[in-house]
């Protein structure tokens, strides 16, 4: 029963270092403007940006429910590639955008918190925006009918 409870004890220690590192990742994300172009209107946001790879492994894990519904975190690969997003660690549903290098947003979906579960669509991405459950789809955001815009 000692052994049980000291291994519990160091799992605990080792779920916090790991967490103070994720959320000392997600303060270190510059935040910038960008806007959504949905073809009816321009929507502008301000997002933080994870362009950095300890940034992008870190995204919203740790995050407090409240830090989701205030922020979005936009997700800058450089190039495009073929990756999948996962959410172990993150207190809420959110959704994910997926966009070409040109900003085009060819995917939306929505990601349940699970510690296995794997998230990306069918194709490569330069651009990934994530933001609370339902918050593309409260601003009339589609896929295929809106454009990512970096502002500089």
């Amino acid at each position: 029963m000692v052994l049980l409870v000291a291994l519990s004890a160091w799992g605990a220690s080792a779920q916090d270092a790991q967490c103070a590192r994720w959320r000392g990742a997600f303060a270190s994300m510059p935040v910038r403007s960008v806007s959504i172009d949905s073809g009816t209107r321009v929507l502008p946001i301000r997002v933080r940006v994870a362009d950095r790879s300890e940034q992008q492994a870190a995204g919203f894990q740790c995050a407090t429910p409240r830090e989701i519904q205030e922020h979005l975190i936009l997700f800058d690969f450089g190039r495009e590639i073929l990756t999948q997003f996962h959410m172990q660690n993150v207190p809420a549903p959110l959704d994910i955008a997926f966009a070409k290098s040109n900003g085009r947003i060819f995917a939306i979906l929505k990601m349940e918190p699970s510690p296995t579960a794997l998230y990306g669509p069918l194709g490569s991405f330069r651009y990934a925006l994530e933001a609370r459950a339902g918050f593309f789809a409260s601003q009339g955001i589609r896929p295929g009918d809106a454009r990512l815009a970096i502002d500089q």
